[in-house]
Formats: structure tokens, C-alpha cells, sequence
């Protein structure tokens, strides 16, 4: 684990979330933050927890076809030690995926790739899964009165969200992905067969190999029907459980927001803002998009729930506090115990 790196990132998230923080008013902020009621931010630091088992339920549910995947004590601590670094490194959401893939694999019997395309898999559920529920929060947002003006984003965000995962299954399904990779894959190999003294270029197929199995992998996925179902299933409810702590939190500050509202909210400030910075990590090395997701999180709640800027932002602080910032300490912890122990230690 890059030490030096994490903590230069925090520090980052920290400094970008206090400029938010002066620039909305540093006391009404922080005196509504010091006024919120203790047992609503317990229960959002609950369903917060719930909300991280529940992914790392999903990843464990779509290992099942890969033999001599990592089970049990293996998976917990690979799981959470891959969880702090994509949420603790700069540019963790464009390089959380094969961190955590590598860490899986080293717990286990398994491959590299294999795990690759696990987790990959799960991400896509995950996204697909923010959509349904923002979707389904801005139906019932509707239904129950809200204004069309305050989710129009929202309803342009899902519908172009669901056109691009339509295209992405399509893509897959016929195996355009595949034919592409493995021919990509074929050229690189015979480039760097040509360079001397290489010891690639004395393993033939190395990397054609790997491609090979990283889609294997995907189709023995997506050949079970049963796992597929559930998978979606845990996707879609761990994303009401990811934005119940939001509802909370609005409930420690003395807003009853609907339930609806907060379902558009959570996962289209995630969305919003984390996609962007899986395309543009380089550019923007904040972990876990920090300082960004509160920003667009207070804007759509001032929006939509019509309340202040401090009470939005102090909202948003306490969601993070008790999601991101509560999961990092508990993935910071068990990552220290595996760089203190080694990953040996924790194999089945």
C-alpha cells in the first residue's frame, strides 16, 4: 500500500471539504452539524454498514464461478483492504478496480484476470443499480408531488445513464469487447516479441491468455441466470441502503425529507460526479471524489428539498462522515493488519 500517497489524499479531500465548508459559512455550518440528534446519525452509520456488506456481498455472490476464489476470512480483508484503496489513493476510481482484483487474487488460488472481471462485473451492477434507484425515487417524487422542474436533471441523468448500460450489454453480448481486446492483444505481442532480451517476448500468448480469461470469466457469469438476478437484486438494494443514511442525516438536522428525495439524490451525486472522475482521475486526484460529491450532493438538496445552503452542506458532510469516512477508517484498519501480516496470513 502506497502510504504516502493515501494520506497526501486525504489530506487533499480534507482541504477541498473545508474550502466548501468556508464558502457556504463556516459557522451555520458547523452549528448545525454540532445540533444534529446522535441516535438519527447512529441509525445512518447503520445503514451504512449495511450498505458496505451488501457490496461486498455482490462481489462475493459473482466469485462463485471462478474456482479457488478467495472465501471466508481471505475475502473479508482482501475485500476491505481493496475498498480502502480505491476510496483512500488519488485516482482510486479509475485504479480501484485492478487494486482491488490484485488483492482478491493474492488471497486465493485464483487469477489476476478472473478477479478482474468479478469486480468489473460488480461495478457495472452497481451503476445499473444506482440508475433503477434513482429512477424509482423519481417516480415516486413525482407521484407524491414534487416539482418536474427540480428532477428534470435527474430524469435526463437516468434515461442517457440506461441508454449507455443498454449499449454496454449489447456491446458484450455479441462479443465486440472480446474480438477487439484479444486483437489489440495479438499486436502487442508480436511488437514486443521484436524487442530483444525482453522476457515477454519468450512467453508467447501471455497476454492473449489473460484477455482470454478475463472474458471466460465474464460468460460463465453471465451463463447463470440465478446469479445474475441476484446479483442485480443486492445491487439495487444496497443503493437504498447507500442513500438511507442520507435520509438520516436530513432527520438529525430536523428535515423530514421524503424517502423518494433521497433516493434521487445519493445516487446522482455519486454518479454525477464519480464517472467524471474516472475518465478525468489524472486531471482531479481526490479520493473517493471528495470535495465533489458534497458539492453536487448540497446543490441537489437545495434544489429539490428547498432547504439552506448550511443545513444542505452540513447534510452532506454528515452523509459522508457516516458512509465514506466511517468505511475508510474500518478498510484503513484491516488494510494495516495485512501490510503488518501479510496476505498468507489471512488465506483459508
Amino acid at each position: 500500500m502506497r502510504w504516502r500517497r493515501a494520506i497526501g489524499g486525504l489530506a487533499a479531500a480534507i482541504v477541498a471539504i473545508s474550502l466548501l465548508v468556508y464558502g457556504v459559512g463556516w459557522n451555520e455550518v458547523v452549528a448545525n452539524v454540532r445540533a444534529a440528534h446522535p441516535a438519527a446519525l447512529a441509525a445512518a452509520v447503520v445503514a451504512g454498514l449495511g450498505m458496505l456488506a451488501l457490496r461486498a456481498a455482490l462481489v462475493r455472490r459473482l466469485l462463485e464461478p471462478v474456482a479457488g476464489g478467495a472465501r471466508g476470512t481471505a475475502f473479508v480483508t482482501a475485500y476491505l483492504s481493496g475498498y480502502f484503496a480505491r476510496s483512500a489513493l488519488p485516482w482510486g476510481r479509475s485504479t480501484g478496480t485492478p487494486v482491488m482484483a490484485y488483492l482478491l487474487a493474492s488471497g486465493s488460488d485464483s487469477d489476476f484476470e478472473d478477479n478482474l472481471a468479478v469486480v468489473a462485473a460488480g461495478e457495472g451492477f452497481n451503476v445499473l443499480g444506482s440508475l433503477v434507484v434513482a429512477g424509482l425515487g423519481v417516480a415516486g417524487f413525482v407521484v407524491a408531488g414534487g416539482s418536474l422542474d427540480a428532477v428534470s436533471a435527474a430524469v435526463a441523468v437516468v434515461g442517457g445513464g440506461g441508454l449507455v448500460a443498454a449499449g454496454v450489454l449489447v456491446v458484450a453480448n455479441r462479443g465486440l469487447a472480446r474480438r477487439i481486446s484479444l486483437e489489440f492483444a495479438t499486436r502487442c505481442e508480436t511488437v514486443v516479441r521484436k524487442v530483444p532480451y525482453s522476457r515477454l517476448s519468450r512467453q508467447r500468448g501471455f497476454l492473449i491468455d489473460r484477455i482470454d480469461g478475463f472474458f471466460r470469466t465474464l460468460e460463465a457469469i453471465q451463463a447463470s441466470r440465478r446469479t445474475l438476478a441476484v446479483a442485480f437484486g443486492i445491487a439495487v438494494v444496497s443503493w437504498v441502503f447507500n442513500a438511507l443514511p442520507l435520509y438520516f442525516a436530513l432527520l438529525a438536522l430536523g428535515v423530514d425529507a421524503p424517502l423518494a428525495l433521497v433516493l434521487i439524490c445519493a445516487p446522482l451525486a455519486l454518479v454525477l460526479i464519480c464517472a467524471p472522475l474516472a475518465s478525468f482521475g489524472g486531471v482531479v486526484p481526490l479520493p473517493g471524489g471528495s470535495g465533489g460529491i458534497e458539492v453536487v450532493l448540497a446543490s441537489l438538496l437545495v434544489a429539490t428539498a428547498g432547504v439552506s445552503a448550511g443545513v444542505a452542506t452540513a447534510a452532506a458532510i454528515l452523509y459522508r462522515l457516516t458512509t465514506y469516512w466511517t468505511h475508510l477508517a474500518i478498510g484503513g484498519c484491516v488494510a494495516v493488519a495485512v501490510s503488518a501480516l501479510g496476505t498468507r496470513r489471512f488465506r483459508r
